[in-house]
């Protein structure tokens, strides 16, 4: 005996799943799509974030000029002044910050044989 119940999906079943998966598989590749394009998006904006920041080299002839020049000059190295210092960094730290407090705890470092 057959079911009296209307039901308008019985013999569309196949159809249905037929266009279903078709459907997810465009609205999973518009979510990668829209991902990727999110990535691409942070990804320029960091480096736009890194690139407007100062670059500060170690220039060692120049550092190697300013040591030698105050070596002969005898002037004593000034006790460290700034902000950033801190225990534990070496003058390589502070190139990150300033690149003549870089270059004054290299003379102070060459001049007392230790950091701050």
């Amino acid at each position: 005996m057959k079911s009296c119940i209307f039901n308008p999906f019985a013999n569309n079943t196949k159809r249905l799943l037929a266009l279903a998966f078709p459907i997810a598989l465009a609205c999973n590749v518009l979510a990668q799509e829209s991902e990727e394009e999110e990535l691409a998006r942070m990804q320029a904006q960091l480096n736009a974030n890194v690139l407007s920041k100062p670059f500060l080299a170690e220039k060692p002839q120049e550092v190697d000029a300013y040591i030698k020049s105050m070596i002969e000059k005898k002037v004593k190295p000034e006790p460290y002044q700034g902000t950033y210092w801190r225990p534990g960094y070496t003058c390589r730290d502070l190139l990150r910050y300033n690149w003549t407090e870089y270059r004054n705890c290299r003379y102070y470092y060459q001049y007392y044989g230790r950091y701050y």
